[in-house]
C-alpha cells in the first residue's frame, strides 16, 4: 500500500484528503476503493475526525493553494517531507535551518517553508495535540520510517481503547478503590476468566455483572437511607 499510487498520487495522500480522493474518481468496488472504505469504516470506529488531516501531503493538499501553481513542493517528496506531520519533531513545527540540514533544502526554498509553515499554524496546530493522544498517535509514530516493532499489536490496542465500549473505566474504578494497579494483562486475564471458566450463561452474566460494577455499590445505597458503609464490613465509607 505504501509505495501504491493513484494516477501519479501516492495512497498515503489520499488517505485523509476526502476531496482529493473524488477528484480521482476511484471506484468503490475496486481493491483502492475498498480499501479506502475500510479506512473510513476504521476512522469513523475510532473517532479520529479532523486529526487525520495532519496526514495530508503539502504537494498534494486540496485545500493547500500554493501547491496548485507551485511543483517544487513535489520535489520535497524525494527529501523525505511528505505529509504535514514530517515536518513536526517532538510535537514542535521545526525550523528551517533544521529542515534544510536534515532534509537539503535550499534558500529558495525558505518562502515555500514559510507558506507551509503559516497553513500548519492555521490549521494543524490543535490537531496536532488531538492526535498525540489518540489512535491518530499511534498510528503515526508507526508509520515514521524506523518505527518500533510490534506494529499490528500496538494497533490492535489502539483501536481497542478507542472504541467505546472498552471497559478501561470499569478498571480504573477497581484500582482507585483497592487502591493498586492492575495491569493490562490481568486485566485481560480477569475478563476472560469469567467466560472460559463455565458454560453457563446465568453464571457468566452474574460474574459479569460483577466485574462491571452492576451491583449496587455503598454509595448508591444511602440514597435510600441505608447509609454508605461498605457492606463488605472493610470499615470504608463511601465506596462507589
Amino acid at each position: 500500500i505504501e509505495g501504491t499510487t493513484i494516477k501519479g498520487i501516492p495512497i498515503t495522500a489520499l488517505l485523509s484528503d476526502y476531496k482529493l480522493r473524488e477528484e480521482q474518481q476511484i471506484p468503490e468496488n475496486s481493491i483502492t476503493g475498498s480499501f479506502f472504505m475500510s479506512w473510513q469504516e476504521l476512522a469513523k470506529t475510532c473517532g479520529v475526525g479532523d486529526t487525520s488531516k495532519i496526514m495530508r501531503w503539502c504537494a498534494y493538499d486540496s485545500d493547500f493553494a500554493p501547491n496548485k501553481i507551485d511543483n517544487r513542493f513535489k520535489l520535497w517528496i524525494s527529501k523525505g517531507l511528505t505529509s504535514y506531520h514530517s515536518f513536526v519533531h517532538k510535537g514542535i513545527f521545526q525550523s528551517f535551518e533544521t529542515l534544510k540540514k536534515n532534509h537539503g533544502l535550499g534558500k529558495d526554498d525558505f518562502f515555500r517553508y514559510l507558506q507551509v509553515r503559516h497553513y500548519f499554524n492555521r490549521n494543524f496546530k490543535e490537531v496536532l495535540r488531538k492526535s498525540e493522544s489518540s489512535f491518530m498517535g499511534v498510528f503515526l509514530s508507526l508509520i515514521k520510517p524506523r518505527s518500533d516493532s510490534r506494529i499490528i499489536s500496538k494497533l490492535y490496542n489502539a483501536i481497542q481503547l478507542s472504541k467505546h465500549g472498552n471497559t478501561e473505566y470499569i478498571k480504573k474504578k477497581w484500582e482507585k478503590e483497592m487502591k493498586i494497579i492492575i495491569s493490562q494483562e490481568g486485566w485481560e486475564e480477569i475478563c476472560q476468566l469469567q467466560w472460559v471458566s463455565t458454560r453457563s450463561n446465568t453464571w457468566r452474566e452474574f460474574c459479569w455483572k460483577n466485574i462491571v460494577r452492576f451491583f449496587v455499590t455503598p454509595i448508591q445505597r444511602r440514597y435510600k437511607n441505608n447509609g454508605d458503609a461498605c457492606w463488605r464490613l472493610c470499615g470504608s465509607k463511601g465506596a462507589d
